[in-house]
């Protein structure tokens, strides 16, 4: 068995052993004063027990504070940690390659302690790393611009994130790591993250490879929408301009309120998002297009039904009706462009189902993986594994990919973990291991070059499709829309 207790540069952990995978869970990489930047780690002397996992980020999904979950010791502000999960033995004589899991929950809930990476290492023979960063009103509202805060800095969430990142460089050779080997990866809010943080340059120093799954740039808001949201919180706080203090003092139960009023006034869309702020990220959707993202290697891929889990859910969480979706073409493409792209979709419910998924995850991730590949190897997929009532929905696919059990999870994936949903679990994940050690998918699956653009279909038996749904694809031509850029 291998050491359990590993010196950090700010300290001593203890781990524990289960199954042959080492964990040190709740390590903290970072700390930071509410709306102020992550700074290093405050170093500790003695040992620090890492056998349970640290406290999640507050948070909240939809507009009721009554669901906010605010208080310790499962939620708590001092909440930047990250969970550690290390195969014993294996394949790699030296140091194994890291898999940096950042979780989806539309940038207002979740967080990576739920994401048990320990059959993933075992059975990739790679390190698995899940790391919390604060959500909502604490992570993603531009209180800065519209408040005139100069000292808060943008994108609080995403700076965690390569806070995060810059830990595992300093620290993941101590236990056995390769930091010139990291691939981060992430679905939904987490896939729209890794694609942000590939726009990033002051993250590119920090990984080698990215996995996108359901997620890509344009469900994030425009400079100009962060502002006006920003303002809202501030009519709802009584906030004055220039004016910190009351920001960092104040109940966190009424940020959390105020999360829920301003939720409320913005259906079809997320109160608190990351923004294309001209400082981390790109100043606009058309500049991050034209800018080039970071020259990795990218597996990316979307689910086939992805707006159905929308339909379901209660509250108007992303577009799902024809005139709104027609409203989006219009407004951001022009009329012309708009009619070219729902020419392609019968006038049906089917038709509808499958505008809806591709305007807001499959098409962005594509047309992000048709221009990375211009310059850098790219593998797109699509999922196609079927729900017996939501179909191939959002988020299905981590029901086959992570560890999940009992009866909630059975109804959730649509049947027991057995068969040929567990082989499809297993392939899926023997693909992101095989990439996060050789920067390619497994054997049979061709990179998406542009003469061809061989998709992997995943369902109970895969297939390679060329250029799937071509004439929708070739209609968006390349362009994204998205809820968050209209003001």
């Amino acid at each position: 068995m291998g050491n359990l207790t590993i010196v950090t540069k700010s300290g001593a952990v203890r781990g524990m052993v289960s199954g042959g995978v080492r964990r040190w869970l709740g390590l903290p990489y970072a700390h930071a004063a509410r709306f102020a930047a992550p700074q290093p780690p405050k170093p500790w002397e003695d040992e620090r027990d890492a056998s349970v996992h640290g406290p999640q980020c507050p948070q909240m999904y939809g507009n009721s504070a009554k669901r906010a979950h605010l208080d310790a010791p499962g939620f708590a502000e001092d909440c930047l940690t990250l969970n550690i999960h290390v195969p014993e033995g294996g394949a790699d004589e030296g140091r194994k390659p890291v898999y940096v899991w950042i979780h989806g929950g539309a940038f207002v809930a979740g967080s990576g302690n739920p994401y048990d990476g320990s059959a993933m290492a075992k059975n990739g023979d790679i390190i698995v790393v899940t790391i919390n960063y604060r959500l909502g009103v604490l992570g993603f509202v531009n209180f800065g611009e519209a408040l005139g805060l100069p000292e808060i800095p943008s994108n609080l969430g995403l700076r965690d994130q390569i806070a995060a990142l810059t830990w595992i460089r300093d620290n993941i050779a101590a236990f056995g790591g390769d930091p010139g080997r990291v691939t981060i990866g992430g679905q939904s809010a987490g896939s729209m993250s890794v694609s942000l943080l590939l726009q990033a340059p002051a993250a590119w120093p920090l990984f080698q490879g990215a996995i996108m799954q359901s997620g890509a740039v344009s469900l994030v808001h425009s400079r100009e929408k962060s502002r006006t949201i920003a303002r809202q919180y501030a009519k709802v706080l009584d906030l004055d301009q220039g004016r910190l203090e009351p920001l960092r003092t104040m109940d966190i139960r009424r940020l959390f309120e105020a999360q829920g009023v301003v939720g409320a006034a913005n259906p079809g869309s997320i109160p608190s998002a990351p923004w294309f702020d001209d400082d981390l990220l790109p100043a606009s959707l058309a500049d991050a297009h034209a800018s080039p993202s970071a020259s990795v290697p990218l597996l990316a891929g979307a689910a086939r039904d992805e707006i159905r889990l929308f339909e379901l859910m209660p509250g108007d969480i992303l577009p799902t009706r024809w005139a709104v979706l027609e409203a989006l073409l219009n407004d951001q493409l022009g009329a012309e462009h708009a009619a070219q792209i729902l020419a392609t979709y019968p006038r049906t419910k089917a038709g509808r189902r499958a505008l809806a998924s591709d305007l807001t995850f499959l098409m962005p991730a594509r047309n992000f993986a048709e221009r990375h590949a211009r310059h850098s190897p790219a593998w797109f997929y699509r999922f196609d594994y079927s729900h017996p009532i939501a179909g191939a929905t959002h988020g299905l696919d981590l029901t086959l990919t992570w560890p999940m059990s009992g009866f909630r999870a059975a109804l959730a994936r649509g049947g027991r973990m057995t068969g040929e949903r567990a082989a499809l679990g297993a392939r899926m994940t023997g693909h992101y291991a095989h990439f996060v050690r050789h920067g390619t998918p497994g054997a049979g699956w061709p990179s998406y070059a542009q003469d061809g653009k061989p998709v992997m279909i995943f369902n109970l038996e895969d297939r390679l499709e060329a250029n799937p749904d071509a004439a929708r694809f070739a209609a968006w031509a390349g362009h994204d829309v998205g809820v968050g850029m209209a003001n």
